[in-house]
């Protein structure tokens, strides 16, 4: 990113050290139901690894192939079994999810869905991490609430507001 002259408008660079103190904090608390992660628009992967660390079954999504081969590199580099999907996080079968989408800027739902490359369903995740741009944590949360299993954790990073803790109910 550093040697990339292209700006980013409204980036902000997630807190990695207060996302592991949170999820040290949601095992403390024996706030997981399971152990699958999934991190929605996982980029590097950053979030993915650190659940892999703590021997969660961890997989990352996200759109941009280079980041996908990125962070499957370094996972392997670093002999964690994070693995990196490249395609949409958003259910394609969920009608209200496409339309709430139309008012993000930072998320593709046209691109096809990765559950089934992944084996998994999002209701097979017991916790999901996502880094909202500002703005944009209501479209989170739709995909959470709309896809989630009860009793699953959503997790997210809000910038100066830290860290965002949604339990399916």
């Amino acid at each position: 990113m550093l040697a990339d002259d292209l700006v980013i408008e409204n980036f902000v660079p997630c807190d990695f050290h207060l996302l592991d103190q949170a999820l040290s904090w949601i095992e403390q608390n024996h706030l997981l139901t399971g152990v699958r992660f999934c991190e929605l628009g996982s980029g590097f992967g950053v979030a993915a690894m650190l659940a892999a660390l703590r021997g969660m079954e961890s997989v990352g999504i996200e759109i941009e192939s280079t980041l996908v081969d990125q962070a499957n590199r370094l996972s392997a580099e670093l002999d964690l079994s994070a693995q990196f999907y490249c395609g949409s996080f958003v259910p394609h079968d969920v009608s209200e999810i496409v339309e709430i989408s139309r008012d993000v800027e930072h998320v593709d739902t046209s691109e096809s869905e990765v559950y089934q490359e992944i084996g998994l369903d999002l209701d097979d995740f017991d916790l999901f991490f996502a880094f909202p741009w500002p703005g944009e944590e209501h479209f989170f949360e739709s995909v959470f609430t709309a896809g989630a299993a009860v009793n699953s954790l959503l997790l997210t990073y809000r910038g100066r507001n830290g860290m965002h803790l949604l339990r399916k109910t």
